[in-house]
């Protein structure tokens, strides 16, 4: 299991350059974080049974899906795809078997949508990224309010401090 420190500093090394805007948008940052590294990540509200996992990520040939729970508040919501996302970045996919959606015998893909946790471990890391994440978002919103919308703006706005650390 990562340190706090280094879960801090994988955080900064992935997000850091995605020109996210603020507020902070969880899709957003899974769109941009899909665009860099060219293969999409797409989130889909799904109203998931109760005793089934608030979030779940499924990795297809194309992209990789992050369904969340369609019946929840926004900051939830955020919380269930950052902590996703805290899979994905972890690398924790590669780490147990492989959820490949278009590969899943039906079986296995039940399964997969039952599945409440990957360890114990995994499951600290990707909720402290989640945490990380979002504790950065709501500073900076504070610090900064809104993200201007004109390209030379926010070039100003980050030159002064508008947004901190990874933004």
């Amino acid at each position: 299991m990562r340190s706090v420190k280094s879960l801090r500093r994988l955080c900064e090394n992935e997000v850091r350059s995605l020109d996210l805007d603020l507020p902070f948008d969880a899709v957003q940052l899974c769109e941009k974080y899909g665009k860099r590294r060219g293969r999409d990540i797409l989130v889909i509200s799904q109203p998931l049974p109760v005793g089934m996992p608030n979030g779940l990520w499924l990795v297809g040939d194309d992209a990789d899906y992050f369904f969340y729970q369609a019946n929840t508040s926004r900051t939830h919501r955020d919380q269930i795809i950052i902590h996703e996302f805290g899979h994905l970045i972890a690398g924790h996919q590669n780490a147990g078997p492989s959820a490949r959606a278009e590969q899943m015998p039906a079986e296995e893909a039940d399964a997969a949508l039952h599945r409440t946790c990957y360890d114990d471990a995994n499951e600290w890391e990707a909720e402290m990224i989640a945490s990380i994440i979002l504790g950065w978002a709501s500073e900076a919103g504070a610090l900064a309010g809104r993200t201007a919308k004109h390209d030379s703006l926010r070039g100003i706005q980050r030159a002064l401090g508008g947004h901190s650390r990874w933004l």
